[in-house]
């Protein structure tokens, strides 16, 4: 249930859970401090659908200043660049009540990034500065065009995601004939790649099979494993050499030996993407660049000159750093779950090289302490033990003190952790709002693990167990959960469909379940079809923000020719969901525009 209400100092109409009834908030739009009030006490209904006039949106960017409100509609020449933040100040830009509105970030955190401790291992020139943090770019004009909007829209029925089969069994749990040391998603989601070290093999779990399809023998027990959209990678780091296999015919493809004179530290690979596979090195000869970061095409196994090389410098502890990518293979996150005050993340299809490293240091509130930071399905959230947060470390969640959260297979969702307690929660990535809950039993004790009772001699090392974040997966196209108990041996499976848990919650529900696009090439057309799930039959679809020329269909499909001479390489789109039974909810994206597609 929700309680509607406005602001008492402007009027603005805000929408909030009736859990949050009696808690003090702030008005973004005029900053007067209120009190949520009790359910029932407004009966409202209508202040969700006024619309931002255009005088009204050229008001509040002159008021917020010229180089801080984005942009409703952008075009392609003629009009000034905006940047979401001041001189050196990071700003997010976050949707409320159809309200858009700039949060900044904390003022704990020391941006460190580029000059001392991530650079460009170039032998012949410095690196030059990170660009600053920004969800956005674009062109802003001096007054927006009306919205497209298309009305009576109907949800789509099923399963539309291609290469998925929905699970309808019961919980299962399948052995293992050993004790995994890794795991990976890849496939999309569909395929979970598992590293069993004593028995030197790798096992692939099928969602759709709902089984361990594929057994492989290895060579070594020093292996490292990393997956993609198509094919995963196996490290062989006795015999030095990078192995790529297919999931479509689970056969070896490609074989290279590794960079000579280094040692592979980790492997990093979007579970949807056709890469870059990013190889964790240590140079053994060279000391002035002696941690690399490099970025390989996928289908070579060799360095990629599309993307820079990293150089790592004054890094503490380098054998204790994590990488994790996001889905899609654009955004990679470094961590040292040793210490919390070290953080950092590369956005690899940004030119020049996006990086951004922060040393927190003792002043720092302890919101981000944890053991993971993991980048999403587009590397727009960093989700963390403390809940997800932008890429300015700004908080994302619906409110704070939530629960530890990782990422889902499917871009529009992440989940809790089940650590907590024998549940799992799903969140809309967009708002942050739970939607849902369902029961996945105990994942057991892990102080039977590291201090069994009576038999000391099966005690395991804490370094050897599988991560926390590994340890649930939520296949949102298989209608499944897949939890992995501290014993690391055994994978259990939970059915879980979301629309039929939303639908037996008899709560009106409205989310988009496509993927939206994050790439569109000069000169070539963008063609979207935007899919949603609702408990409404008809749904009214508004384009809220977009490049100057993107069309909206009545049935919601998004075209844009893409002009050749378009100058910005980035635009924000907002797409804007009304339903008949009062829901309301938001796909925003950014799109990356390219003169040509990469592989």
């Amino acid at each position: 249930m929700v309680i509607k209400f406005k602001c008492s100092g402007c009027g603005k109409g805000y929408k909030i859970r009736d859990d949050q009834a009696g808690e003090q908030i702030e008005c973004p739009e005029c900053d007067t401090l209120m009190i949520i009030p009790q359910a029932g006490t407004d009966s409202s209904s209508n202040v969700f659908h006024q619309r931002t006039s255009a005088d009204s949106w050229d008001n509040k960017i002159r008021q917020q200043g010229a180089g801080s409100l984005r942009n409703r509609k952008s075009t392609t020449g003629g009009n000034r660049k905006l940047l979401l933040i001041g001189a050196g100040i990071s700003g997010v830009v976050v949707l409320l009540g159809g309200l858009v509105f700039l949060l900044l970030p904390g003022e704990n955190a020391e941006d460190v990034s580029g000059e001392n401790l991530a650079a460009a291992a170039s032998p012949t020139s410095q690196a030059e500065p990170a660009p600053p943090v920004v969800d956005m770019i674009g062109t802003a004009p001096a007054r927006p065009p009306q919205p497209q909007s298309a009305a009576g829209v109907a949800p789509v029925q099923g399963n539309t995601a291609p290469g998925f089969d929905r699970y309808a069994g019961g919980q299962e749990e399948i052995k293992l004939p050993g004790v995994m040391k890794d795991l990976v998603a890849g496939g999309g989601g569909r395929f979970l790649v598992l590293y069993l070290k004593q028995q030197r093999q790798i096992a692939i779990y099928d969602a759709n099979e709902v089984k361990i399809v594929k057994t492989i023998p290895l060579e070594t027990d020093d292996a490292l494993i990393a997956a993609g959209a198509e094919d995963f990678v196996v490290a062989d780091r006795t015999g030095k050499k990078l192995e790529r296999w297919s999931f479509a015919s689970l056969q070896k493809e490609a074989e290279t030996p590794l960079p000579d004179n280094t040692q592979l530290k980790q492997m990093a690979l979007g579970y949807a993407s056709q890469g870059p596979l990013m190889l964790y090195l240590e140079n053994e000869t060279d000391k002035q660049n002696q941690f690399l970061l490099l970025f390989c095409d996928l289908e070579t196994l060799q360095d990629d000159p599309a993307y820079d090389t990293i150089r790592l410098a004054e890094v503490s502890a380098p054998d204790l750093l994590t990488f994790r990518a996001s889905g899609d293979g654009t955004v990679f996150t470094l961590h040292n779950p040793r210490d919390g005050d070290f953080e950092g993340l590369f956005a690899v299809n940004r030119k020049p090289l996006y990086s951004k490293i922060w040393k927190f240091g003792k002043n720092r509130n302890g919101d981000t302490y944890g053991n993971y930071n993991l980048p999403d399905w587009n590397g727009s959230l960093m989700l963390t033990e403390s809940g997800p947060y932008s890429q300015a470390y700004q908080y994302r969640g619906f409110k704070r003190g939530g629960r530890s959260v990782v990422p889902s297979t499917h871009a529009n969702f992440y989940v809790s952790h089940p650590m907590e307690s024998n549940s799992v929660d799903i969140f809309l990535a967009e708002s942050g709002e739970k939607i849902a809950s369902t029961v996945v039993g105990p994942l057991g004790k892990l102080s039977d693990e590291i201090s069994p009772r009576g038999n000391a001699a099966q005690a395991r090392n804490l370094d050897d167990l599988i991560s926390l974040e590994k340890r649930v997966h939520y296949i949102y196209q298989a209608d499944q959960i897949v939890t992995i108990p501290f014993s690391d041996d055994a994978l259990r499976i939970v059915p879980f469909s979301l629309v039929e848990n939303l639908d037996k919650a008899k709560e009106g529900y409205l989310f988009a379940s496509s993927v939206s696009p994050q790439l569109c090439i000069r000169g070539s057309q963008l063609d979207y079809q935007l899919e949603f799930k609702s408990s409404s039959p008809s749904v009214t679809i508004e384009l809220s923000a977009a490049p100057e020329g993107m069309q909206l269909s009545e049935t919601g499909r998004l075209t844009w020719q893409v002009p050749e001479t378009f100058e910005d390489n980035y635009v924000y789109v907002i797409i804007t969901l009304y339903s008949e039974d009062q829901q309301m909810a938001f796909q925003v994206f950014q799109l990356f525009v390219q003169d040509e597609a990469r592989g």
